[in-house]
């Protein structure tokens, strides 16, 4: 005999259970563009895009900023936490980890832990993320600083 099982799908608003993939079929269907056309505005090629709408493949960091213009928000969470703070802005400014490790003048290591969540800033490093990241690190991630 076979066996059917139902239950009800998690309780969440539209856009926090969708995939980056899904967002951007969806704002491509809104504006009646074809893949094409926005691959062309994004600056990728035809393949990537396909494969972000059907694959759930995520893109290059450089096309963050291309593709947060393109859905008119930015596609993740507010950060909650310094970790996700440096994720998101390094996203939002389409940066590699080491082009962002450059401009704070940290090692890529360094970089990579901070945002894993793994490493807390120095006071002296502090200042450097403060104004990478343009929010006060102290004051609103006091636990983060050692």
């Amino acid at each position: 005999m076979p066996l059917h099982l139902k239950a009800r799908k998690p309780e969440c608003e539209r856009d926090e259970c969708e995939s980056l993939g899904a967002r951007l079929r969806r704002r491509r269907r809104e504006l009646d563009l074809t893949q094409s056309e926005v691959a062309e505005r994004l600056g990728a090629n035809l393949w990537s895009v396909l494969k972000w709408e059907q694959k759930g493949r995520l893109p290059s960091v450089e096309f963050y900023p291309a593709i947060i213009q393109f859905l008119g928000y930015e596609p993740w969470p507010e950060p909650s936490t310094l970790a996700e703070a440096h994720a998101a802005e390094r996203r939002r400014r389409g940066l590699s980890i080491s082009a962002v490790a450059a401009e704070i003048g940290v090692y890529e290591g360094t970089w990579t832990r901070w945002e894993r969540g793994e490493w807390k800033l120095t006071h002296r490093t502090a200042e450097a993320v403060e104004r990478f990241l343009g929010v006060p690190i102290k004051t609103r991630f006091p636990a983060d600083v050692r």
